[in-house]
């Protein structure tokens, strides 16, 4: 896996050897060991990869790889099946000949460049982030409600220059990784990282310090300082490392006019374990390719103005799939500061946070069918139906959780009619005033009412703390608006019905009001 099979390569002769003690100028990060040279010293880097297996994996890096002397650098990917070389330019075209030469080369392609999607500009008259959000506006995101019982906060990564997690708008962060400086601390010093971290905080996130009641935790990863001096090999280094670092989305704020066979595999193995991707379309006002943006598994965003028209810089095309405000974005910056922001990064980041809303409210639902959601619920835009300019339209949060609600609540009630061995429902108490109860839960899903007030008025949360409910969403009956989610953070209420899913049989104990006769009428 990325981020624990890695070795440093330097070279010995006309070989490259793996060094794992008493190396001079290495650095060692939690057992992997990294050359200290810098990636950005005018030589050419190129990719070298091994061929797909059956397996749907990729054939063995060599432990003791021969190389080609002048080669002064190399990383290595077990997972994703590649290695990074550096040469002199005036070599590589016989570098890359006796490279192929080797029995375990698939195919070789330079690292290509990427560069961030988007500008920031501090503004030091923003005191605090409520000031002028149109774009959380325009979404409707500040009309949503954070009504879910995920057990666990969803995890977004992003992929881009790092984060200032000293904001107080920030929620919580997960440990990623500084691929430019090739540490453990993705500390972002140009702020575009920072600002598009903020944007999904805003719309997704408790802006918390407090990660256990975290919605969402971040996962910031670093493959560049300056926001010119991203490559693909970072780039799919990253993706794979937020990937095993448990991520439910990754937004890559970047892109570049190459596409990158390491990005590709990297790609295809966020996917093969559930994640989300999405990448802004680009800001060269073109509809020539833009990778990511352009893989079939990766949402492309655009770019509209206040007007909902097209951004002047956003690009466009067959790939574009949703569009989102991405101009005079307000968003945290480095230094406790503010900025304003633009460019499709921040349109992408709106999306992200959407995504990340639906992930908590809803953990049930996969990728694909979060990814279907904001499609089905966009605001079409531009020609009717979906076209070059505006894909589906402009993101919707309300129509996107209202849709995500009903699709969850489909699955549940076909889940529980599959695993319900009993239509009766059953209410029933011991005789006499007792007020110390059970209310045992088996595996799958329980329909379950509270007879009677409970005496301590714990919240939802407090109540099924200790049952696992594996993502699955609590979900109430209310008699004029049907099967709605639990609110976590408000008591049940009595003889409401409660769907609630136990991963396995548990008790919980229940203390009753009993000085109250209920009734509901059915």
């Amino acid at each position: 896996m990325v981020g624990h099979n890695w070795g440093c390569l330097i070279r010995s002769g006309c070989s490259i050897r793996p060094v794992i003690m008493g190396c001079i100028g290495l650095v060692v990060v939690c057992g992997l060991i990294f050359p200290a040279t810098g990636a950005d010293t005018g030589d050419v880097r190129l990719i070298v990869y091994t061929a797909p297996n059956e397996s749907g994996g990729y054939d063995p890096l060599p432990p003791d790889v021969p190389l080609p002397d002048n080669v002064t650098y190399s990383l290595r990917s077990p997972t994703l099946g590649f290695i990074t070389v550096d040469i002199d330019p005036n070599e590589t075209e016989y570098i890359r000949n006796e490279l192929l030469n080797l029995p375990w080369v698939h195919e070789i392609e330079p690292d290509v460049h990427r560069t961030i999607s988007g500008t920031v500009t501090s503004d030091e008259m923003i005191t605090n982030r409520s000031s002028d959000q149109w774009a959380l506006v325009r979404i409707g995101a500040d009309t949503v409600q954070d009504f879910g019982l995920n057990t666990s906060a969803v995890k977004v990564a992003v992929i881009s220059t790092g984060a200032d997690m000293t904001h107080p708008d920030l929620v919580p962060a997960f440990r990623g990784y500084d691929w430019a400086d090739q540490d453990s601390r993705p500390e972002d010093t140009n702020g575009y990282g920072t600002a598009l971290c903020g944007v999904i905080s805003d719309i997704a996130g408790n802006v918390s310090r407090n990660q256990t009641n975290a919605s969402v935790i971040l996962i910031p990863e670093r493959i560049g300082t300056s926001g010119n001096d991203l490559v693909a090999s970072r780039s799919a280094l990253a993706i794979a490392h937020a990937t095993d670092a448990g991520a439910d989305i990754i937004l890559m704020g970047y892109g570049g006019t190459e596409p990158s066979r390491a990005e590709d595999r990297a790609i295809a193995y966020a996917k093969e374990h559930g994640v989300l991707l999405i990448a802004p379309a680009g800001d060269e006002d073109s509809n020539t390719m833009h990778s990511p943006s352009d893989h079939f598994d990766v949402i492309s965003v655009g770019s509209v103005a206040k007007t909902d028209g097209l951004s002047y810089f956003s690009n466009y095309g067959i790939y574009t799939e949703l569009v989102a405000p991405g101009e005079e974005v307000i968003a945290p910056f480095l230094n406790r500061s503010y900025c304003r922001g633009r460019g499709t990064g921040f349109a992408a980041a709106a999306v992200a946070g959407v995504a990340a809303l639906i992930k908590n409210q809803y953990p049930g639902l996969s990728a694909e069918e979060i990814r279907t959601l904001l499609q089905s619920s966009a605001t079409d835009l531009g020609r009717t139906g979906r076209d070059i300019y505006y894909g589906y339209g402009l993101i919707n949060a309300p129509a996107a959780l209202k849709a995500a609600s009903d699709l969850s609540l489909q699955k549940t009630l076909i889940a529980f009619q599959k695993g319900a061995v009993s239509r009766e429902m059953r209410r029933s108490l011991p005789p006499g005033n007792i007020t110390v109860h059970e209310l045992r839960l088996g595996s799958g899903w329980n329909f379950i009412s509270i007879p009677a007030q409970l005496r301590s008025q714990k919240t939802c949360r407090d109540l099924f703390s200790k049952v696992n409910t594996d993502g699955h969403t609590i979900w109430t009956y209310k008699n004029t608006e049907g099967w709605t989610p639990q609110n976590p953070d408000i008591s049940p209420a009595p003889l409401d019905g409660l769907l609630v899913y136990a991963d396995t049989p548990v008790t919980v104990p229940l203390v009753l009001d009993m000085n109250k006769n209920r009734t509901k009428t059915l």
